[in-house]
C-alpha cells in the first residue's frame, strides 16, 4: 500500500486530534411532522473496525473520543470516506486504481468499518413514533443507538430497506450516540479480469460488476458502506406504507387530442396499527381535486392491504414518452387520520398511461404500445451513475436528460449493477424515458456459459446467489419502492441468463403477479418472450465499430437489448484520466500499446481515424475520434430506422454511458462532458427526418411519431469541398406516421473527386399541420461528409478556412444560465463546430452544458441556431463561450445578457 507523505501527515494529525473535525460541530436533527423525512447526511465518522476494542453498546453509550476518527461520507462508502480523507489518490486518473489495496488480497477487515453519527433532537411531543430509516447499506450491518442494539438479526443485503423504532431509544436530554459496523460483501471475489471477476460476488445478494468488468476496473471496497440514505421520519399509531397506483387508459389515444375519453385510477396502500391498542380512523386519498375515504378500525398490529374506489378521471392529461407527447403528472396524497390528527401520510406523483406489448407478427420482436400506440424503441444501455456510488438527484436528472435529448425514449438499467433509486426514476418520469428494468443479475457470474475465469462450475453458478429468500424479499422491498412510476415499462430478471430456477419461478408466479401485475416480466434480456433470438442463445452485440454501410444491411435481433460501438471523450477529458506522456502513446490504426489506454479499457477505432489523416498527437486522435463517433452513431440509429417495423422494433445502444473514465461506448464520459456520439445518436433518432441511406443510394424518410404530415418539402443538395452546389432535388412527400419510406435516388455528379457534402433538410408546406410539427421537424439540416474514394476522407483536412459568425445571447435566474447560441457561414463550408462553455478566469470547462445541437456543420449561407443551457455559481463576467471548429482558429465569443 503507498500514500503520498503529505496524506500521511493529515491523516496522523486527525488521529490525534490535533485539530477539530467538523462532525465536532453540534448535529442538530429536526423531527419532522408525519409524511415528512429529516436527513441525517452530516456529522459521520468513521474508523476500521479492528482499531476499536470495545463493542457497539458500549461505543453507542457515552459521547465519542473522536481521536482516530475521520470525517466519513454518509450516504457513501468505505472507499469514498478514504478518499476524501486524501489517504489514496483519485482511482479514475491513470492507474491510480492500482495503489489502492484490493479486498480480495486485503481481507475483509480491512475494509470492515464502523460507522457514527452523534446528534441532538428536540422534545418529542406525544403519541409521536420515531423511525430511523435506511435506503441501503452493502452488504452486512449491526445497528446500536444509546447503548441498544436496534436489529435483533443482522441487516444482509444491498438492495434491502430497513426502518426501526427509535422511540425509546432517544434520549431527551444530550446526545444521541448512532453506531454502524458495516461488513464487506461475504464473498468479494478474486478481480481476476474475467466479468464481475471470479464470479463469486454473484453469491451475495450485491453489484456485480464491482470486481471488474471489460469497461470497468474492480472497486477495492466492492462499495462496502451505507451508500444510500439515512432518514428520520415519524408516524401516530397507524402506518401508511407501499401505496400502489395503477391507471387504466382504454382505447386508442392521441397526443394531439386536448379532449380524451376517461381514464381510470386504482389505487391502494398498506396500513398497520403498530400499537397493542385498537385504532380507529378514516384513510383518505386525495388527487385531482378528489377525495376518496375508508373507515377504518385496526386490530392490535393488525396490518392490511386497503383498496380505494377507483377513480375516474375526466378529460385526463396523459403521459406519453419522449418525443410522442408531454409527460404531465398528478400528484397523490394518502394519509390516515384520527381524532382530528394525521398519524402517517405518502405524498406520490404518477402519471396517467397505460403500456401494453406483444410479440410483432411480422417479425418476432416485442413490441410496445403506450395509451394504445405502438412505439418505435431507441434507446440505450445505463450502468450507474457513479462507480463509487456518489450519486446525487442533480447528476441524475442532467444524465436522463442527456438521453431525451439524444430523442431516445428508453434506458435499460443493466443488470450487473443496481437498481436505482427513487429521483432516477422521478427524472424518467419528468423526461419520458421508459425504463427497462433488470434485477441485479448477469450471466457473465450466473452460469450462462462455461467460463474458466470463474471458480465455480456453471452448474454452481446457476444457482447463485446463496440467499434465496434474502434475494426475493429485496426484489419485494425495491418494488414497492419504485412501480408507481409511469416511466417503469418492463421488469427483466437478468442480463442475457435466467436467475436460479426456484428465484425466476418464484418472480413470475408470486412476486410480480401479487405485487406488479400491470407491468411485463420477462425472465433474462435475451429471453425468447421478448425477442426472437436470430444470432442463437445470448447472442446480443456486436460492440465494436463498423462500417457505416453495415448498419443497414446486418439483420440483428428485432429488439435488440444490447448493440454498440465506440465512444472516446474529448481531449480536454482525456487530459483529466491521465498523464500527458500517456496521451502520447494514443493507439495507432487501432492498436493499443500503452497500457494506460488499456487499463482504461480502450475499444479501438481500426483505421477508422487515419482515413481523415495521420494522427499526430493526442489533440488530432480526439478530433478525428469525434468525426467517426458522430457519424458511426448516426450510421446506427438511421440503419436500424430504414428497417422499421419490418426487421426491427427496437433497439438499445450498449452502452450510452460509462460510470468511471472508461475509453469505450459513451455518448457523455465520467465528468458529465458531451461528445459528437451523442449528437450523431440524436441526429439519427429524430423522430421525423430525412435520411441517407449508403446501401440504396436513396434519401429516405423517417417518422415515428404518431402523426401524419401530409405536406413536406424535402430539399437535397451536393456540395464539393470548396463549398458549390454541385446537384439539388426538392420534392413534396407525405409522411404517414410511424412509417419509413424511400424517396428519391442520389446521383452524384462525375466532376466530384473525393469528399463531398450531401445536405438534407426539411420544412413544412402547409401552416395546417399537427400542432406538435415545430417541435419534432429538424432543428439543423442533416449533412453527411461522403467519398468518391473508398475509405479516404482526408479532404476534409484541406477544407478552405471558414471562421463562421457566432452569437451568444444568455439570461441567468439565480445560478441556472440559459439561451441562444446561432452560427452563420457566409461563403465556405464551416465544418463540425463543437461549442464549449468555460470558466475565463481558469480555462477550466463548465459541466454538464445542455446544447439542443453541437458539432454543427454549415454549408455557405446557412443558419443554425440552438438553445443551451448550464447551471453554475460563477458570476456572468466569468462565463466564456467558446467554439473550436476544423475550418478556422478557436473563436472566443462576446456574450450579451438578456
Amino acid at each position: 500500500m503507498k500514500h503520498n507523505s503529505l496524506s500521511l501527515l493529515c491523516w496522523f494529525i486527525m488521529a490525534c486530534g490535533l485539530f477539530p473535525l467538523s462532525a465536532q460541530q453540534k448535529n442538530l436533527l429536526t423531527i419532522p411532522e408525519p409524511g415528512e423525512k429529516t436527513l441525517v447526511n452530516s456529522g459521520w465518522l468513521a474508523r476500521k473496525a479492528n482499531e476499536m476494542k470495545t463493542d457497539g453498546n458500549t461505543l453507542s453509550t457515552a459521547p465519542l473520543d473522536k481521536a482516530g476518527w475521520m470525517p466519513a461520507r454518509v450516504p457513501g462508502t468505505v472507499l469514498t470516506t478514504l478518499l476524501e480523507n486524501n489517504l489514496y489518490p483519485a482511482p479514475e486518473f491513470g492507474m491510480n486504481n492500482n495503489l489502492i489495496p484490493d479486498i480480495y488480497e486485503a481481507g475483509n477487515d480491512f475494509y470492515t468499518y464502523w460507522f457514527v453519527c452523534q446528534f441532538e433532537t428536540p422534545t418529542l411531543q406525544e403519541g409521536r413514533t420515531v423511525w430511523l430509516n435506511f435506503r441501503g447499506i452493502n452488504y452486512k450491518a449491526e445497528l446500536f443507538m444509546n447503548g441498544k442494539r436496534l436489529n435483533n438479526t443482522t441487516h444482509e443485503g444491498m438492495f434491502l430497506r430497513k426502518s426501526f423504532d427509535i422511540t425509546d431509544h432517544l434520549r431527551k436530554e444530550g446526545t444521541n450516540i448512532l453506531a454502524v459496523l458495516v461488513y464487506p460483501p461475504t464473498y468479494p471475489g478474486d478481480p481476476n479480469g474475467g466479468q464481475g471477476g471470479d464470479g463469486l460476488i454473484a453469491r451475495n445478494n450485491t453489484m456485480q460488476y464491482t470486481p471488474g468488468w471489460d469497461w470497468v476496473q474492480p472497486i477495492r471496497d466492492r462499495n462496502t458502506g451505507i451508500w444510500d440514505e439515512v432518514s428520520i421520519t415519524t408516524t401516530g399509531a397507524v402506518t401508511v406504507r407501499s401505496p400502489y397506483v395503477v391507471t387504466k387508459v382504454p382505447g386508442v389515444r392521441s397526443p394531439e387530442k386536448k379532449t380524451q375519453e376517461d381514464a381510470f385510477v386504482k389505487t391502494s396502500v398498506e396500513v398497520e396499527n403498530i400499537t397493542e391498542t385498537p385504532r380507529k380512523g378514516v384513510l383518505i386519498c386525495e388527487t385531482n381535486g378528489m377525495r376518496l375515504t375508508e373507515q377504518l378500525t385496526l386490530s392490535p398490529y393488525e396490518k392490511k392491504e386497503v383498496q380505494f374506489t377507483p377513480l375516474k378521471i375526466k378529460n385526463p392529461r396523459l403521459w406519453w414518452p419522449n418525443g410522442i407527447g408531454e409527460q404531465p403528472l398528478y400528484d397523490m396524497h394518502i394519509y390516515f387520520e384520527s381524532d382530528n390528527r394525521i398519524s402517517d401520510s405518502e405524498h406520490l406523483k404518477y402519471g396517467i398511461r397505460e403500456i401494453t406489448s406483444d410479440k410483432c407478427p411480422d417479425n418476432g420482436g416485442r413490441r410496445f404500445f403506450v395509451n394504445g400506440q405502438k412505439i418505435y424503441m431507441t434507446g440505450g444501455n445505463y450502468i450507474s451513475s457513479d462507480w463509487l456510488l456518489r450519486l446525487s438527484p442533480e447528476r441524475y436528472r442532467d444524465e436522463v436528460r442527456f438521453h431525451a435529448e439524444m430523442n431516445l425514449r428508453m434506458i435499460r438499467v443493466w443488470g450487473g449493477a443496481l437498481l436505482e433509486r427513487p429521483e432516477f426514476y422521478a427524472a424518467c418520469d419528468e423526461f419520458g424515458i421508459l425504463v427497462f428494468q433488470d434485477l441485479w443479475g448477469s450471466g457473465d457470474c450466473n452460469g450462462a456459459w462455461e467460463d474458466p475465469m470463474k471458480t465455480d462450475s456453471r452448474q454452481r453458478r446457476w444457482e447463485y446467489p446463496d440467499n434465496h429468500d434474502l434475494f426475493i424479499a429485496s426484489v419485494e422491498d425495491q418494488v414497492k419502492m419504485i412501480r408507481n412510476h409511469p416511466s417503469l415499462c418492463l421488469w427483466c430478471g437478468a442480463n442475457e441468463w435466467p436467475l436460479a430456477k426456484n428465484i425466476d419461478k418464484q418472480l413470475k408466479e408470486k412476486v410480480f403477479p401479487q405485487l406488479d401485475p400491470e407491468r411485463l416480466f420477462v425472465s433474462y434480456s435475451t429471453d425468447s418472450l421478448f425477442t426472437r433470438n436470430l444470432l442463437g442463445d445470448n447472442g446480443d452485440g456486436p460492440y465494436g465499430i463498423q462500417e457505416p454501410e453495415w448498419f443497414f444491411t446486418f439483420r440483428s435481433h428485432p429488439f435488440n437489448p444490447e448493440a454498440g460501438s465506440v465512444g472516446s471523450p474529448e481531449v480536454e477529458s482525456m487530459r483529466e484520466m491521465m498523464t500527458e506522456r500517456d496521451l502520447a502513446g494514443f493507439p495507432r490504426k487501432g492498436f493499443t500499446r500503452n497500457a494506460t489506454w488499456r487499463y482504461h479499457r480502450d475499444l479501438g477505432y481500426q483505421d477508422h481515424l487515419e482515413r481523415y489523416g495521420e494522427v499526430k498527437d493526442i489533440e488530432t486522435y480526439c478530433k478525428y475520434a469525434q468525426v467517426v463517433n458522430y457519424d458511426q452513431y448516426r450510421s446506427f440509429m438511421e440503419g436500424w430506422g430504414s428497417h422499421l417495423w419490418d426487421w426491427y422494433t427496437g433497439i438499445l445502444i450498449w452502452k450510452t454511458q460509462n460510470p468511471w473514465t472508461s475509453l469505450r461506448g459513451q455518448m457523455y464520459d465520467w465528468f458529465l462532458d458531451v461528445n459528437a456520439s451523442l449528437y450523431g445518436t440524436r441526429k439519427g433518432c429524430e423522430p421525423l427526418h430525412p435520411f441517407y441511406n449508403p446501401v440504396t443510394r436513396q434519401v429516405e424518410l423517417l417518422n415515428t411519431t404518431l402523426s401524419d404530415y401530409p405536406d413536406l418539402i424535402v430539399n437535397a443538395r451536393i456540395y464539393n469541398t470548396g463549398g458549390k452546389l454541385c446537384w439539388e432535388k426538392e420534392i413534396n412527400p407525405k409522411a404517414k406516421a410511424n412509417t419509413v419510406e424511400p424517396l428519391f435516388d442520389v446521383s452524384v455528379p462525375e466532376e466530384i473527386q473525393g469528399v463531398y457534402f450531401l445536405r438534407l433538410s426539411m420544412q413544412t408546406a402547409e401552416p395546417t399541420l399537427p400542432s406538435n410539427a415545430d417541435a419534432v421537424l429538424p432543428e439543423t439540416p442533416n449533412i453527411y461528409w461522403l467519398t468518391t474514394l473508398p475509405k479516404d476522407y482526408s479532404g476534409l483536412t484541406r477544407l478552405p478556412e471558414a471562421k463562421p459568425e457566432v452569437k451568444v445571447s444568455l439570461q441567468r435566474e439565480g445560478t441556472t444560465y440559459s439561451g441562444v447560441i446561432s452560427l452563420h457561414s457566409e461563403t465556405n463550408i464551416s465544418f463540425f463546430n463543437r461549442i464549449k462553455v468555460l470558466d475565463k478566469e481558469t480555462g477550466k470547462r463548465i459541466l454538464p452544458v445542455h446544447y439542443s445541437d453541437n458539432y454543427v456543420t454549415l454549408m455557405p449561407g446557412d443558419y443554425s441556431t440552438f438553445k443551451i443551457s448550464f447551471t453554475t455559481s460563477l458570476p456572468e463576467d466569468r462565463i466564456q463561450v467558446v467554439v473550436d471548429s476544423w475550418t478556422s482558429e478557436r473563436i472566443v465569443t462576446t456574450v450579451s445578457y438578456f
